[in-house]
């Protein structure tokens, strides 16, 4: 009996060390990049998910990150007609809530590091909140 116990115990170990182990290999695949970059990089892949409609392959990708501690970074953004911004959410238990002041589109509820993104076709000066939470805010400038 304690012989078999012995080697249930190796097998569980063993599995426990290959878990660690190609989670472990998983991670040092992806550092020789930085953090910006792998967002940027997932931001692109996440672009199979906007509509169509919101799609404009000339221009550039910006991101804004909602963070705690009532942070949106960056608070001012100035973008060109054509542009699309990624709001990703920081927040890793609950979600925010972005809203367009301007209507841009209906609220957006934001988990944690699944984007948003949305692409700019007219000039002018828009403000986005976090429902809630006034002072997280930014306010993106369109030429």
């Amino acid at each position: 009996m304690v012989r078999f116990m012995k080697g249930k115990i190796l097998v569980l170990l063993l599995v426990f060390v290959f878990l660690f182990a190609s989670g472990c290999a998983e991670e040092d695949a992806g550092s020789g990049t930085d953090d910006s970059a792998a967002s940027e990089a997932a931001v692109t892949e996440s672009q199979e998910n906007v509509p169509q409609e919101n799609v404009v392959s000339d221009g550039k990708e910006h991101i804004v990150r909602l963070e705690y501690y009532n942070v949106t970074r960056p608070s001012e953004l100035d973008i060109l007609t054509g542009d699309t911004v990624s709001w990703w959410s920081g927040k890793r238990q609950g979600t925010y809530v972005l809203v367009s002041e301007d209507g841009l589109f209906p609220d957006q509820e934001m988990a944690y590091s699944v984007p948003y993104s949305y692409t700019f076709n007219n000039p002018g000066t828009y403000v986005f909140t976090v429902k809630d939470v006034p002072e997280m805010n930014v306010t993106i400038r369109v030429s």
